[in-house]
């Protein structure tokens, strides 16, 4: 007989290692997820009560509430007409391994319509170029989802409610826009490094690989390869960063940090 293990108790996986201090909040994740993509999935109610799902496409305003672009004869707008409570699904794209590993946020608000939203316009067609085609039809209109709740998912057994104004004042992290250029970068050149840092600075000592999976202001996010299966680390930058500009040299610095523990640790065992 198969003993199943607790999902989310604490007991369904070893804990991480290394400096999970570092990790940043699910409002920052939150608001990051919401920068770096730019389509989500629409729930609204139809008029006998059942959630409707569309795909759409949306910017975010200064508090990370989404603007949509949409016209008046889609459904989900003679939804919000009758019933503005509205919830948006946003999910970091699903690539490699399994989807449900993979970060999502459930925003659930109220839909309003913009009465004149020029700021809105361009910014959503700095985004969203193909827009130029239908955005002075007159039948589409601009509409924000206006944050009540959040519910973030980090992945299996991390799960929180974000309260709405640590949702609507939490920074988006500087490297967003480049963290993936940056994880590719060190999992095909430098592979080595990433072993080094779960080895000696997360004291994974008997990892035979790493692979980063993140990296953020606030540091690094691996997985390594060890004798006993898979193992999650994380990795903390010695001060913040302020810009992407400081990814490479902090890398570099931890890269230096985890030379030096193992010079250390080789001379103490000499």
């Amino acid at each position: 007989m198969t003993t199943k293990q607790a999902h989310g108790s604490g007991d369904s996986g070893p804990p991480i290692a290394g400096d999970t201090s570092t990790f940043p909040s699910d409002a920052e994740l939150s608001r990051t997820l919401v920068a770096s993509s730019g389509t989500g999935t629409l729930s609204t109610l139809t008029d006998q009560g059942y959630p409707y799902g569309s795909i759409v496409s949306f910017i975010h305003d200064d508090e990370g509430n989404p603007v949509i672009l949409i016209s008046d004869m889609a459904e989900h707008t003679i939804n919000a007409r009758n019933d503005q409570r509205a919830s948006m699904l946003i999910s970091e794209p699903s690539g490699e391994g399994d989807p449900l590993g993979k970060a999502r946020l459930t925003l659930v608000g109220s839909l309003h319509l913009l009465d004149n939203p020029k700021i809105e316009r361009e910014n959503y067609l700095e985004k969203h170029q193909h827009a130029s085609f239908y955005v002075d039809y007159e039948d589409f209109n601009f509409w924000k989802l206006v944050v009540k709740e959040c519910r973030y998912v980090g992945g299996f057994g991390h799960m929180s409610w974000v309260e709405n104004h640590e949702y609507q004042s939490a920074e988006i992290d500087p490297l967003f826009l480049n963290a993936q250029e940056i994880i590719d970068h060190m999992n095909e050149d430098h592979r080595d490094a990433n072993l080094l840092y779960v080895k000696n600075i997360a004291n994974l000592k008997d990892s035979s690989e790493a692979t980063m999976l993140g990296i953020d202001r606030y540091g690094v996010t691996l997985r390594a390869s060890t004798s006993k299966g898979p193992r999650m680390a994380r990795i903390g930058f010695p001060t913040p960063l302020s810009s992407h500009e400081e990814a490479r040299p902090a890398v570099i610095e931890l890269l230096e940090l985890a030379r030096n523990t193992s010079n250390q640790q080789s001379k103490a065992n000499e």
